[in-house]
Formats: C-alpha cells, structure tokens, sequence
C-alpha cells in the first residue's frame, strides 16, 4: 500500500516499452523487457551518447515514440502533452472516463507499444544501474537519481523522469493532463532488485477531480 512506504519518492508512470540502454565505449546497446537487442534507433542512440556524460553507464527506463515536448515537471501547464499525441502513440495518452476496469484496460493497451526502429523515438530514463564500472544495485534509490542527475542530461529523445516528494496532490491535475493515469511510490533508500517484486514499491492510480 502507498502509506506503508517510508520516505516516498514519486514519480508519473511512463507508457511505453521498458528498456535497458548500455552506454560503454564500444557503443549503445538497448534490450526490452524479455533482454532482447535491439536493432537500429540511430538517432536514439546518438543522441544517448551525447546526453549521457559517463564512459560506462546502465539506464533503465522506457521507449516510446519521439520526439518528447519539453513539458515534464513544474513548468507544464496543464493541457500541455508531456508524451507523443493520442494519434502518434494510439491509446498512449488516455483520455476520457469510464468505469475503473475501462481504464486498466485503456492502461494495458498503452503498455503494448509498437515501435519501429526506423522512427523517431525516445527514451525516458527512471534509474541508473551502473555507473563507470561500479554496480549501483544497492546503492538507495535517491542517491541513485542524484547520481542520474549528474550524469544524464536532458534533450528531445532523452528525458528524465520528473521525481517528487509528498504531499503530491497538487501534481495531480497536472499529471492527468498530460496523459499519466498511475504514479509509482519508492521508499529513497529501497534498493533496485531486478526480477522480483519489491516491498518498497508501488503503484497507485491519479486520483480523478
């Protein structure tokens, strides 16, 4: 439940295709979520390798159609589209109402992103793994998004995730303006453990005004 995580970090929860992105010397390898490789994305991995100020890094976080409008975070007016238009992503912006069930399945939809390697696309950093040779598993969350901060920059095809602490309320209207129906709930100091379900995290959906 949100209330049992100690000292929450929230954040909007992306559409999209998860991703892991590679930054190394050798070049920028990205794998989906079944740690495929993928193909292509030139322009993304261009623009990875100048966004990314480390020799070696392990970017967790989602692919979803490009370019991304400068729109994330206390500068967006509500109405603004933080993620691709409804007719570039499909049912990736979610508008409308209906019954609860309607919007779990508006969600999932969302979730199944077709994305051709060829097109413009973009990649929303959430967390950082790796970092110039040392594994930031265990390091808590929050000096990890501190160490991302420091790292990543953003520009078109790379954003990162907008990060807040409670109270959050007042973010509300704005997140569902642009687009967002969930926002997810990590303890600052929970540790990343990949492939089993944390404790420390969580997921709610937007509260509907």
């Amino acid at each position: 439940m949100p209330k049992d995580i100690a000292d929450p970090l929230c954040e909007p929860l992306w559409s999209g295709r998860r991703a892991l992105v590679d930054v190394g010397a050798s070049g920028i390898s990205i794998r989906d979520e079944t740690g495929s490789v993928l193909a292509g994305f030139d322009a993304l991995r261009e623009a990875i390798r100048a966004s990314t100020y480390a020799g070696e890094a392990m970017l967790d976080g989602y692919l979803l159609p490009g370019p991304i409008r400068d729109t994330v975070g206390a500068e967006a007016a509500p109405g603004d589209d933080a993620t691709p238009t409804a007719r570039q992503m499909g049912r990736q912006l979610l508008f409308g109402g209906g019954s609860r069930r309607r919007e779990e399945r508006e969600i999932d939809e969302a979730r199944r992103v077709v994305l051709a390697p060829e097109a413009p696309t973009a990649f929303i950093v959430i967390d950082m793994l790796w970092l110039d040779g040392e594994p930031l598993l265990d390091v808590p969350l929050l000096e990890r998004k501190r160490l991302l901060d420091s790292v990543v920059v953003d520009d078109a095809l790379v954003r990162r995730t907008v990060v807040v602490r409670p109270p959050i309320e007042h973010w509300f209207g704005q997140w569902r303006a642009l687009g967002f129906r969930e926002f997810a709930i990590k303890s600052a100091n929970s540790r990343y453990r990949p492939g089993t379900a944390s404790d420390h995290w969580t997921t709610a959906y937007i509260p509907k005004r």
